[in-house]
């Protein structure tokens, strides 16, 4: 029994090899639905990480224009005051009356002196700062801005905090520099910057950081790494150089992740935003479990249908096995014409049974046609060329030769499929058949590249039969492909070359040019 079990006959082998295939299917199509939804997932979180870069860029670069605004207006009424101690305390008084950008306001003079100063919300009061200088390099390097808008990096203040200034330069009556009316934003703590800031954080594990034009941290969710240099951080050496990039970084002393990058426009700092990458596929197992269990009933059903085929696909097959082994008994000979023969193969042999050496010959001839015939297009294969060949250079006839190139079929077949692919072929042969004589010889050589010979042709009607053609095509809108195009190479024998052969070589250096030339177009040798 256990032999019987595993004997392979044409039924068993059927079924078994339905089976694999319906499983390697149904395993292929739930891959290919998982790596389908599992690409989408990650591309649109790919692009809302930057999308969500974009917008802390403007967030940010929207906080430095209003508040260098506001700096801007106080130091042209200070420059208009003439630099006057009492009049530029009152213009940082009613600056910090009017905003709330600043933690704290100061006027330097030239030497980096401070002579006004107003603080809020700051553990160092105002009048303590006058009359004190500028200490750090970072500060002390606002001086050098002497015509525009000035942004430091994150500075170490006297209270302990990071803090940054945004300055604008003062002048004297006379033009001079004089200094510079700065406002002092905290990095640590309370801002109107971190506040801004802290409104756009995700509860998903998504953070972002902020770094200065030296690559220090400015911003940060956990405020003990702010002025912690990152420098060294390749999205952040990328950001510092202006470039702006959304990526997925996996390597294994950092989770898998997103990260996007973005400078911010109006100063030299830069965003880097990080998102998990677990978000985006968190929720793939779960779609892919819901389409195994959607597929499990027309699986079923499948395998029924293939138990019931198998069986009688396989049963004509074997009775006419039990005739072909009992040829010698006439009655059972006779029986084949009570064989259901319902589909080709049944029929066939069948047929071959009562036949016999007929249908040996019959496949004789026709293996012979087919060795001279492409199968696909129905026209002569190379096999077939060579012999037309060989019958023109007999009979010495004057004959044209226009190679055709199908243009970027490679991408027909890429983008389509090699069916859609060999349906472009047959309606061009189709195309061709209808343009050429019935003593003209249409070959295909191979691929996309066809032949035509046209016996007793100059080149000037072979010019406009490669033009005509080449326009047909051109013109004809292919079901699944939309619009195909040709390029043509054309010579003449014995005008170009001493023999159709080498006018074939002709031709075929024409036709490279033809495609050089652009493609859909007409070379002549």
């Amino acid at each position: 029994m256990l032999k019987s079990l595993f004997r392979v006959d044409l039924r068993r082998l059927i079924l078994w090899m339905c089976l694999f295939f319906v499983i390697l299917a149904l395993g292929n199509s739930l891959h290919a639905a998982y790596q389908v939804q599992r690409s989408l997932l990650l591309q649109h979180h790919l692009d809302t990480n930057h999308i969500y870069a974009e917008k802390l860029a403007r967030v940010t670069s929207s906080f430095f224009e209003h508040s260098a605004q506001a700096v801007t207006a106080a130091a042209l009424d200070v420059t208009h005051s003439a630099l006057d101690p009492i009049a530029t305390q009152q213009e940082l008084e009613q600056l910090a009356s009017i905003t709330d950008s600043f933690n704290a306001l100061i006027a330097v003079d030239s030497t980096g002196k401070i002579f006004a100063a107003i603080a809020h919300n700051s553990s160092v009061a105002g009048a303590s700062l006058v009359g004190t200088s500028l200490q750090t390099p970072q500060a002390r390097a606002l001086l050098e801005v002497k015509n525009s808008v000035g942004i430091s990096g994150a500075i170490m203040g006297r209270s302990g905090r990071w803090i940054s200034f945004i300055s604008h330069p003062i002048f004297a009556p006379d033009g001079s520099y004089a200094g510079f009316i700065a406002g002092a934003v905290h990095l640590h703590g309370s801002s109107a910057l971190k506040n801004a800031l802290d409104k756009h954080h995700y509860q998903d594990g998504s953070y972002f950081y902020i770094v200065d034009d030296s690559g220090s941290a400015v911003y940060h969710p956990q405020q003990s790494l702010i002025g912690t240099s990152f420098g060294d951080r390749p999205p952040v050496q990328a950001v510092l150089k202006g470039e702006s990039r959304t990526q997925r970084v996996n390597h294994p002393e950092s989770p898998d992740h997103f990260v996007s990058y973005m400078p911010i426009p109006f100063s030299k700092w830069g965003i880097v935003a990080l998102r998990p990458t677990e978000l985006a596929i968190s929720s793939v197992n779960e779609l892919f479990l819901r389409t195994l269990y959607y597929s499990l009933p027309l699986f079923i059903i499948s395998l029924l249908a293939i138990w019931w085929l198998a069986r009688f696909i396989a049963r004509p097959l074997r009775e006419l096995a039990n005739v072909a082994a009992h040829l010698d008994n006439r009655d059972n000979f006779a029986h084949i014409r009570f064989i259901k023969g319902w589909y080709l193969e049944a029929a066939l042999i069948r047929k071959g049974l009562m036949q016999g050496f007929s249908a040996v010959s019959n496949r004789l001839r026709k293996l012979h046609l087919e060795g001279s015939t492409d199968p696909l297009t129905g026209v002569v294969n190379r096999r077939g060329l060579d012999t037309a060949i060989g019958r023109l250079t007999d009979t010495a006839q004057s004959t044209a030769v226009v190679m055709i190139d199908v243009d970027r079929f490679k991408d027909v077949n890429d983008k389509h499929g090699h069916a859609v692919g060999d349906e472009v072929l047959k309606t061009v042969t189709a195309l061709i058949m209808a343009k050429a004589r019935k003593e003209d010889v249409v070959a295909r050589m191979g691929g996309e590249e066809f032949v035509i010979l046209l016996p007793d042709t100059e080149l000037e009607q072979a010019k406009l039969f490669a033009e005509r053609l080449r326009l047909t095509v051109a013109q004809t809108v292919f079901d699944s492909a939309g619009n195909i195009t040709v390029s043509l190479g054309v010579a003449c024998f014995p005008q170009h070359a001493p023999s159709v052969q080498d006018a074939l070589e002709l031709a075929d250096a024409a036709l490279y040019r033809a495609k050089a030339a652009g493609r859909n177009c007409v070379e002549t040798a």
